[in-house]
């Protein structure tokens, strides 16, 4: 049989380590939660994509042009996405541009990466390709749309989707 110190002793050290991992975990959670924040969230928290100025001269047809900034954690989940929506869309029109290319044609756009739909020279959509914390093909917002399963009334301008995206 143990002496009593030693079962106290031991059982000190296990609230010890058990207090050191729940703060360890704390502090992981706290700092992940810090980074995701910063490529997580609102697409258009200012509400500046109200103000865009779609680009002139337009081909006709289904044109997708991706807004990307290659330095954006997620731009290569987005690529990947586009590719996809592509192989679903074969007469889609794909043109993919950095946000300083966008800038010669339009006003900046809020955060990257940005999708802009023009369907027979009118702007169709602008916004996040997806919801949620990734560009997931499996939150898509525009496949409905480029299928034709759903429709819009108008112009539908994404501000308030949260997804993926780095701010501007």
């Amino acid at each position: 049989m143990k002496k009593p110190s030693v079962l106290l002793l031991n059982i000190k050290r296990q609230w010890l380590l058990g207090l050191g991992l729940a703060c360890w975990a704390l502090i992981s959670l706290s700092v992940l939660a810090v980074f995701e924040q910063q490529r997580y969230g609102v697409f258009d928290p200012t509400g500046r994509l109200q103000q865009l100025q779609p680009r002139a001269a337009m081909p006709a047809g289904n044109l997708l042009v991706a807004v990307i900034d290659p330095h954006c954690s997620c731009a290569r989940a987005a690529r990947a996405h586009l590719q996809q929506l592509k192989q679903q869309n074969p007469g889609l029109v794909l043109q993919e541009l950095t946000p300083a290319q966008w800038r010669q044609y339009g006003t900046a756009l809020p955060a990257t990466p940005a999708v802009l739909w023009y369907q027979q020279q009118q702007l169709r959509y602008a916004g996040p390709l997806a919801q949620g914390p990734l560009c997931a093909s499996s939150s898509d917002l525009l496949l409905p749309l480029l299928q034709g399963k759903q429709q819009l009334a108008g112009v539908w301008l994404n501000s308030e989707t949260v997804a993926c995206r780095c701010l501007s």
